[in-house]
């Protein structure tokens, strides 16, 4: 199998949990400035990650620690505001994050 595909398949997935959390923040929360923020942010870091993947490792190391950092506070706040949905998505996504590290760990190591 393609090692392209395998290595990102899971930000793939995390990506579609990101997705699915802004789209329910944008439902229920549209007039709240910091749900929205909080649900825009790792969306944007999550592209600018993968954009400085190729061409800066370092950044993308430094950029990638804020996201991991960010969908940690994701999942906390809105499983804090009782937001049973979006704190699943949140759980989702840290859940492909931690596979899609695991996934390119195991590729350098073969």
């Amino acid at each position: 199998m393609n090692r392209f595909f395998i290595a990102h398949i899971f930000f793939f997935v995390a990506l579609i949990g990101l997705l699915c959390a802004a789209a329910v923040v944008f439902k229920r929360k549209r007039r709240e400035w910091k749900p929205m923020v909080l649900s825009l942010l790792p969306l944007v870091l999550i592209f600018v990650t993968a954009y400085l993947g190729k061409n800066s490792p370092f950044s993308h190391q430094v950029v990638n620690i804020f996201y991991d950092g960010l969908l940690i506070y994701n999942a906390y706040y809105f499983w804090k505001a009782n937001e049973k949905l979006i704190y699943a998505s949140y759980i989702f996504a840290i859940a492909a994050t931690v596979l899609d590290f695991a996934m390119h760990f195991v590729i350098r190591m073969t």
